[in-house]
């Protein structure tokens, strides 16, 4: 079941947190038509409204693989320990992103310069349905 109630942060251990909040690269994995995994490269941001984003053109594989079956995994890998991960099941749900408000964002946490490719933007909303934090946060 989706957590729509809080932000990604409030369910995340804070041990992990900074994997969110610093830019970088992480692997979405969506499930194409014929029921195998695809997996690819994107950019992530947690918005103001505390949810985790994605930003994608409609012509993306995962867009149309999201349109089929909204289930995906977001996966990262902390930089300097390989051995440190954070995994984030989710169900996502496709905001058009009419006014590339969303993608500008996006392009100034990343330090680049707006970029509109294709016609039709999207914004991938996460809706966590299950955390998985190695190594799992230590209990008080």
């Amino acid at each position: 079941m989706a957590d729509t109630g809080r932000g990604i942060l409030d369910i995340v251990p804070a041990s992990h947190h900074d994997l969110l909040t610093a830019p970088g690269t992480a692997v979405l994995t969506t499930i194409d038509r014929h029921g195998r995994p695809q997996s690819t490269a994107a950019w992530y941001l947690v918005d103001h409204d505390g949810l985790l984003k994605l930003s994608s053109t409609a012509d993306r594989q995962k867009i149309k693989n999201l349109r089929a079956n909204p289930s995906c995994t977001f996966f990262l890998m902390d930089p300097a320990n390989p051995f440190r991960t954070l995994e984030v099941r989710a169900e996502a749900e496709l905001v058009a992103d009419t006014d590339f408000a969303d993608l500008k964002r996006f392009t100034e946490a990343y330090g680049r310069e707006p970029r509109v490719l294709g016609d039709e933007r999207f914004t991938i909303v996460l809706r966590p349905r299950r955390i998985v934090a190695n190594p799992p946060a230590r209990q008080s």
